[in-house]
């Protein structure tokens, strides 16, 4: 399988000249079995498109219909494609992860909102199924979750795609590390699209069920592609069986609802569970 990583920014000078961008990508990159833009490749994001307002009226009133363009383009090359859009919903608007093949598009609303963004969180963890197999999704702040990654497991993923927008300032190496850990913890393939210089810190990146790193771009745009085989995630987790060995009885803490964490030298409250 043939994954192709498409670490581009968003133009918001062009939005003509920047969708046919897109589209010109997919359509040279369409042999590839999946390609990936990062998140909100469509309409910009809020950090790097002031003032925020302004965002959100090119949305409205220029790039309203550039997710059915997108896929009709998609649908006539016959291409799959994971990219980044806003969707409204009343006066507010959800950060999306959208896969799209001719058969459709289906989407993932990003369900942790980082505290610098407005977006209306998603209230669902999804795991599509695809003509690749079972395909997992989330965007940027989601990452730092371990449990979202282990739901999509538990979800039968054997790729998870990250699209994010992860700024300069924040290391490199931090989210190759985090990536890395996802994959050899849950025993599948992920795939890390971030928006690239200056804003940005790029740093995509590909890892596999063993947490081997596959493929790792640098800071500026760049389009590169790696060749991935699922069927090591299924021989990997039957060799190293995690899964039917889990005791989620020991783990009910997890789904404790923002439980206050013990400051350092903080004795823990305990609760008597009868």
């Amino acid at each position: 399988m043939k994954i192709t990583l498409a670490q581009l920014n968003f133009q918001p000078d062009d939005l003509e000249g920047h969708l046919d961008r897109l589209m010109e990508i997919i359509s040279s990159e369409r042999h590839s079995d999946l390609i990936v833009f990062p998140e909100l490749i469509l309409q910009g994001h809020p950090s790097d498109v002031k003032p925020e307002g302004y965002l959100y009226r090119q949305a409205k009133c220029h790039l309203h219909d550039a997710s059915r363009q997108v896929w009709q383009h998609v649908k006539q090359c016959g291409a799959r494609v994971v990219l980044g859009e806003l969707r409204r919903q009343g006066d507010n608007y959800r950060n999306l992860a959208t896969y799209m093949d001719p058969a459709g598009a289906k989407s993932y609303a990003k369900a942790h909102i980082h505290w610098t963004e407005g977006f209306v969180p998603g209230n669902k963890l999804k795991v599509f199924s695809t003509p690749l197999g079972r395909l997992g999704l989330n965007i940027c702040y989601d990452s730092a979750f371990s449990e979202v990654w282990r739901v999509l497991a538990l979800n039968g993923a054997r790729l998870v795609v990250n699209i994010s927008a992860v700024p300069a300032h924040f290391p490199v190496p931090y989210m190759r590390r985090r990536m890395r850990g996802a994959a050899a913890f849950n025993q599948y393939f992920v795939v890390y699209v971030n928006r690239p210089g200056p804003v940005f810190a790029g740093g995509s990146a590909v890892y596999g069920p063993h947490g081997d790193e596959l493929l790792a771009l640098g800071g500026g745009e760049e389009i590169a592609s790696v060749e991935i085989d699922l069927e090591q995630a299924e021989s990997w987790r039957e060799e190293e069986v995690l899964f039917p060995n889990r005791r989620p009885l020991l783990y009910r803490r997890v789904a404790s609802r923002n439980k206050e964490v013990p400051a350092p030298g903080q004795k823990p409250r305990l609760r008597v569970v009868g």
